[in-house]
């Protein structure tokens, strides 16, 4: 990989890396820091990246995933990020905008569910691709998001019934 082929591949995918980082973490030093960590992975290892396998976003956005879930396990080294081990509960909906409620409830999500529903959500990428950065099935996105949507209306129900809305059609 050249450096203007390098450059040009950070400035492409470097907003999306971010977000998703920031919303897997919340943290926007911490998303900074995998978002650099991910270009540095490309640098240091371009062959790495194979264009027969698939597009370069879901290449970064796996290097990130896995970035986010390692910085994870050792700040938890205790913890499970297992889906079956999280049980997600209501949220304080009152006083809050509708979207720093969905927000906080997307946060609270068991980790392997929130980049499910983040990467189709808020980034728009197709089963195949969650599937590729993920390093899972098209079965196993599908069934993380349905545990994802669930929850989701599991935590927001009060303000689905006070709106009369049902989220997570697709």
């Amino acid at each position: 990989m050249t450096d203007p082929d390098f450059r040009n591949a950070f400035y492409a995918h470097k907003d999306v890396l971010y977000r998703f980082v920031y919303r897997m973490t919340g943290s926007a030093n911490g998303a900074e820091d995998i978002v650099q960590e991910c270009s540095l992975a490309l640098w240091r290892k371009p062959d790495a990246y194979d264009p027969g396998r698939g597009a370069l976003r879901p290449f970064l956005l796996g290097i990130a995933r896995n970035l986010v879930l390692k910085r994870w396990r050792d700040e938890h080294p205790h913890d499970s990020i297992d889906e079956d081990a999280f049980m997600c509960g209501p949220v304080d909906l009152l006083g809050q905008e509708r979207a720093e409620m969905v927000a906080r409830a997307v946060a609270m999500l068991p980790p392997l569910q929130r980049e499910s529903i983040i990467l189709a959500e808020y980034e728009d990428l197709t089963f195949e691709e969650i599937a590729s950065a993920t390093a899972s099935t098209v079965a196993g996105v599908k069934s993380r998001l349905h545990r994802a949507r669930a929850n989701l209306r599991r935590m927001l129900a009060p303000l689905l019934e006070e709106k009369g809305t049902v989220y997570g059609t697709r």
